[in-house]
Parts: C-alpha cells; sequence; structure tokens
C-alpha cells in the first residue's frame, strides 16, 4: 500500500496547530487550487469516533466527489487520524502529527496510506495519483503555515 509522507515546519503553537486541525472546516481554507469546497458537515471540534462528511469538487473534473471520514484517533496534542469510509479511495488513512519544533513551534506531518480502487488499472493509475496528492500537501500545508504564523504574530503577547 503507498504511503504518503510531508513535513512542515510552523512558527506557531503546538495547541494552536492541533485545535486548527480539529475543524475540518478549515480544509475550506487551506484547499489547493484544484480543490473547491462545497460543503462540510460534521461536530466541531472533532473527536474520536465523529464523522465528516465532505463534498469536493476536483477541477476540472465535473461533480463532486463525496467523502466520509471517521476520527478514529485523537491524542492532544499530538495526534488527529481520519479514515475514509466513503469515497474515491479504496483506502485512506490520514494522520496530522504534530511535535514540538526547536524554535517553540510545530512540525506539522501528514502521513497518509492510499490505495486506490480498480486492482491492477488502480495501480497503474498510482503514479499520477501520488504527484496531485504531493502537490496537493504541498499547497495546504503552506496555507497552514501562512494561516497559523499570521495569527500567532497578531495574538496578544
Amino acid at each position: 500500500m503507498p504511503v504518503f509522507e510531508r513535513s512542515i515546519e510552523i512558527d506557531a503553537p503546538i495547541g494552536d496547530v492541533f485545535a486548527f486541525h480539529l475543524d475540518t472546516r478549515n480544509a475550506a481554507r487551506i484547499a489547493s487550487k484544484g480543490q473547491e469546497f462545497v460543503s462540510i458537515v460534521g461536530e466541531f471540534p472533532l473527536s474520536e469516533g465523529g464523522e465528516v462528511e465532505l463534498n469536493v469538487r476536483m477541477k476540472p473534473l465535473p461533480g463532486v466527489q463525496n467523502w466520509r471520514v471517521r476520527i478514529t484517533e485523537v491524542a492532544e496534542p499530538v495526534l488527529v487520524v481520519d479514515e475514509l469510509l466513503k469515497g474515491p479511495f479504496a483506502r485512506f488513512r490520514h494522520e496530522h502529527r504534530f511535535a514540538p519544533a526547536s524554535n517553540g513551534g510545530t512540525v506539522l506531518t501528514d502521513r497518509i496510506e492510499w490505495e486506490l480502487p480498480g486492482g491492477p488499472a488502480g495501480r497503474l493509475a498510482a503514479p499520477i495519483a501520488r504527484h496531485l496528492m504531493e502537490r496537493s500537501f504541498v499547497e495546504r500545508q503552506a496555507a497552514t503555515k501562512r494561516i497559523l504564523e499570521a495569527e500567532a504574530a497578531a495574538a496578544p503577547a
């Protein structure tokens, strides 16, 4: 099963970065250029066992993808795990890991275990999917960094 992992350092407290990821509505704020979140429904902040339904338009494709995920693990302030119940992947397990950075900020790591549907055909398409996932997470993490660092800079000392 393919695994994608990418980290970024964010100059914001670990508690703030963790809290940001407990609200899936923030996905719309950090969406890559090729994504449009049509709706995000769930209870926030997230808690273990909770479910979120997302309707996402993947540009330039027509139509909307429906994703339903369950939060399978929450360990404050270091981990949030969501797993796909329904959506375009045969398997999609997303770990959001948070660790203290040496500068007092946070290292955010996205680790995704994933598999496309379709057996052999899905495996043939996997390099394309990995490239798209990598591009998406570069943009998502950069947006997360920009938003949280701006909020940290604006917070009273």
